[in-house]
């Protein structure tokens, strides 16, 4: 355990020496972890394997990375007491996100047609926005996740051949402690302070869980299913159901079952995936991958959302939303543009 000043020194060290490594906190922590590993680059693989820090993109035949868990400083981190709250942040950089509309709505147009005339129920598309960025250090962007978002898995992951990637993701892909298994079934969108729930986003959100049951009941013992819950992430809400039971299966086993959730990818998930690989123009890479500390036996892992990537003095910003049947191109674009907020609310802080 070290002091605030020699965490991110530490951490502004190891991006001058190009050392890989990861910092993260847990959602509603003090305790900010840094793990660092022996290996300056460790090299990307499919199935890495051992104790630390894992990063696995959304297509997992490309390989992600592990930092392993045997060189680790951590520190308290309490929120910056002159930081501001969200509500302070109105006042953006006039960044042209409408440029990519118009395509973004026919592509939605096209979802929605092959979702009327097939047995597709869900498609969830992406948007990358790129743009560039005035500050170099990414490690001060990260210091503004923290501060904005307590309740989130806020991380930061350096490797000299990917830049920086950092987030504030408001979902658990799963968590694996002593065989005891939790999760959480988490869709449907709306802005802060909204409506009631509609049709749509209920519906969306009950996709998702009833996906998410059919995955694990036959891997799974005891699956208990709380009642959804309003769970805010940032500017925005989304509908959250808790999921807990017991499994003798192996971390891997229950990762290999439930990603891609259907929270990012869709229902049937195979078309699904076959949608999204024809219509977006973007490698996802980490985006809406997975990451978090794992061991053989336990794990604690998120679904990277709300991320971006920093590299070259400039950020790449992943947005995406759930299609069903009864979308509204027009309200898909808004949705993505409110949750494109979180990551642009730390960047222009």
């Amino acid at each position: 355990m070290i002091s605030h000043n020699a965490f991110f020194d530490q951490l502004n060290l190891l991006v001058t020496e190009k050392h890989s490594f990861a910092a993260f906190r847990t959602p509603d922590s003090t305790l900010l972890e840094c793990y660092m590993g022996l290996k300056k680059a460790p090299k990307k693989e499919i199935n890495p394997s051992g104790s630390g820090f894992l990063i696995k993109p959304f297509n997992t035949n490309n390989g992600g990375y592990l930092i392993s868990s045997n060189n680790v400083v951590s520190t308290r981190y309490l929120k910056n007491s002159m930081s501001k709250d969200l509500s302070f942040f109105e006042d953006k950089p006039d960044l042209d996100f409408k440029k990519s509309k118009e395509q973004y709505l026919n592509d939605v147009v096209s979802i929605i047609d092959n979702i009327s005339s097939t047995d597709l129920i869900k498609v969830v598309y992406s948007k990358c926005f790129e743009f560039d960025l005035k500050s170099k250090n990414a490690i001060d962007y990260f210091k503004n996740t923290l501060d904005l978002y307590p309740s989130a898995f806020c991380y930061l992951f350096f490797h000299p051949k990917e830049g920086f990637w950092m987030g504030a993701s408001p979902e658990t892909l799963v968590e694996i402690q002593n065989n005891k298994i939790s999760t959480m079934a988490l869709a449907g969108t709306k802005s802060l302070p909204g409506l009631n729930w509609g049709e749509k986003e209920l519906f969306e959100q009950k996709i998702v869980q009833d996906e998410i049951k059919k995955t694990l009941t036959p891997l799974c013992e005891k699956l208990t299913f709380l009642k959804p819950q309003t769970s805010k992430a940032g500017r925005i809400e989304h509908l959250k159901t808790a999921i807990t039971g017991f499994t003798t299966k192996s971390p891997k086993e229950i990762i290999a079952a439930l990603h891609p959730t259907p929270a990012v990818a869709g229902v049937p998930k195979k078309k699904a995936i076959s949608i999204i690989n024809k219509k977006e123009k973007h490698e996802r890479s980490f985006y809406s991958g997975y990451l978090g500390k794992i061991a053989p036996e336990n794990c604690s892992l998120f679904v990277n959302l709300r991320c971006l990537q920093i590299a070259n003095n400039k950020a790449k910003l992943f947005v995406g939303g759930g299609i069903t049947q009864e979308s509204s191109p027009e309200k898909e674009w808004e949705e993505i543009i409110h949750k494109s907020q979180t990551m642009m609310d730390v960047l222009f802080k």
